[in-house]
């Protein structure tokens, strides 16, 4: 089933990354992950809004990912999904009309694949499950989302990889798209994830461990490629200042020098 969380190791192929193309972002901290005539993968760093927008005109990952085509005289490609300023990790643009069409239409019919590392403060009823639970925006603090009867219908996958005290990695994969999906429903049984001031999941002894932003890191991206209708899989390795974490509270032995989630 696409978007399962029994998906195995199917990884891109990046052989076409050129060391150029590797190097051409770096002053961002931005790392091609794939690259090909039809998409193009990066990693993006925590911090680093995904767009322009009213109060982020400029200096957004899109014009570095423009600024990118245009060195290299590409028609300029098309940002096919987001991610939150704090959140870090896997973001594919489409090079050209046709592969736009193919994978926004997986988008819509919820044939993509999307796996998050997280690591949450506190623990979760169950080692693996699935929060359902609707979503609407506080009418409170529209920052937020709050689950109520009249939101809209919101589902996430998880995975408990481990804990240790008092904090746990674990593996989510929302099965909807829902605005801080995750952070939600996450919060909302008494886990959030740690760094997250708007859900209940910072203080003083967090910061103290380096635990400056929410830790939430969009690892893996599995889709039907476009162009040759294979399975194809992009994974973005967990930033230094998460890795840091993993190692301050013990759980860094989780995952393997690749990024790859051991034990799955």
């Amino acid at each position: 089933m696409v978007g399962s969380l029994a998906r195995e190791n199917m990884v891109a192929d990046t052989h076409v990354v050129t060391s150029d193309a590797l190097m051409a972002l770096n002053t961002l901290g931005i790392a091609v992950l794939a690259e090909d005539d039809d998409l193009l993968a990066v990693s993006k760093p925590p911090g680093l809004v995904a767009h322009p927008a009213y109060r982020h005109p400029d200096g957004t990952l899109t014009d570095a990912v423009f600024a990118y085509a245009d060195e290299r005289g590409w028609t300029r490609p098309w940002l096919l999904h987001r991610l939150d300023r704090e959140t870090s990790g896997v973001v594919v643009f489409a090079r050209t009309e046709y592969a736009r069409r193919a994978m926004v239409r997986q988008l819509q019919q919820r044939q993509i694949g999307k796996r998050y590392l997280a690591i949450i403060r506190g623990g979760l009823p169950l080692d693996s499950g699935v929060i359902d639970a609707p979503l609407a925006r506080d009418p409170e603090e529209r920052r937020r989302v709050i689950i109520t009867p009249t939101g809209k219908q919101a589902a996430t996958r998880y995975r408990v990889l481990g804990s240790r005290g008092g904090f746990a990695l674990v593996l989510v994969e929302p099965v909807t798209g829902r605005t801080h999906q995750i952070r939600a429903h996450l919060a909302s049984l008494g886990a959030p994830l740690a760094g997250d001031a708007t859900y209940g999941g910072t203080d003083e002894h967090l910061r103290a461990l380096g635990i400056e932003r929410v830790q939430l890191h969009a690892w893996e991206l599995a889709f039907r490629h476009p162009a040759s209708g294979s399975d194809y899989v992009v994974r973005a390795p967990v930033p230094h200042d998460m890795n840091d974490v993993l190692v301050a509270i013990g759980l860094r032995d989780l995952l393997v020098e690749d990024s790859t989630v051991a034990r799955m």
